[in-house]
């Protein structure tokens, strides 16, 4: 246990584990009602967080792409990739790039979207992904740096620490891919159905007759059903228990246009 600790608090990854603290805090508010998942207005720091994520990204795929990690930042306690904590948002890596050079700037922004699609890094919101990276990376980081401290003393040093510091972060993208997939269901944003998403679909007449002025159905939604108000043109009827497809949304009314199921079948035949 005390090897942990110290581990922790050494270079490389105390840099994780400050990042860690910073998460404990954020999901004790969360617990106890303070912040809530997915108010950005409500919650400066998921903000921020938001775009601490965005901005250890950035200076991943910075260094991937030909740039180095400055191990004197590091060091001093900032994720170079410049992922500003407590400005709210990621300004990218500066480690590969200039930071005059847009087309630079457009092909790092063309890779992380890329990396992020590939790993489903969307699939949940932003601070659970942010939590899930730093968790990962710190056990990573930890473990590694277990392993070269017991088998490989005399291989510790600034050069391979700023490795390791670069490489858990590298390997906790797919850790977090997979465990971040199962809870995209979980954070799938739920939107009410309008007025427009009923067209094409059937529904049943309720009422004794349906013309140009008057009628009702109901519709299948899953649930307890939904009574529309329909209408239908031509001098058509329709009588209860049968079937209409509704053709289209009459807003100024608020009523539907529907046509017998009878009919649209044998257009069909």
């Amino acid at each position: 246990m005390h090897e942990v600790l110290v581990l922790a608090l050494s270079f490389p990854s105390v840099v994780f584990t400050v990042l860690l603290g910073v998460v404990l805090i954020y999901w004790t508010f969360v617990m106890v009602g303070v912040i809530h998942i997915g108010e950005g207005s409500e919650g400066a720091l998921e903000g921020h967080i938001d775009g601490a994520t965005k901005g250890l990204m950035e200076g991943a795929v910075d260094h991937l792409g030909g740039g180095h990690p400055d191990v004197g930042d590091i060091g001093g306690g900032h994720v170079h990739g410049d992922a500003d904590f407590g400005g709210g948002h990621g300004d990218g890596g500066d480690g590969g790039g200039h930071g005059g050079d847009a087309d630079a700037d457009d092909g790092g922004q063309g890779v992380l979207a890329t990396v992020m699609g590939a790993l489903h890094l969307r699939s949940a919101p932003a601070t659970v992904i942010f939590s899930l990276i730093i968790t990962f990376a710190w056990l990573v980081s930890v473990v590694t740096m277990q392993v070269v401290t017991r088998t490989a003393p005399a291989l510790a040093g600034p050069v391979l620490s700023a490795g390791v510091l670069l490489a858990s972060f590298v390997l906790a993208l797919p850790l977090t891919s997979i465990a971040a997939r199962p809870l995209a269901k979980v954070f799938a944003p739920k939107h009410a159905p309008v007025k427009s998403d009923f067209i094409g679909r059937t529904c049943v007449v309720r009422t004794g007759s349906v013309n140009a002025k008057f009628g009702e159905a109901t519709l299948a939604d899953g649930g307890a059903g939904l009574v529309l108000r329909i209408r239908i043109e031509d001098g058509k009827q329709l009588g209860r228990g049968e079937q209409a497809l509704i053709v289209d949304y009459d807003a100024e009314h608020e009523t539907y246009l529907v046509e017998p199921m009878r009919d649209v079948m044998s257009e069909r035949k």
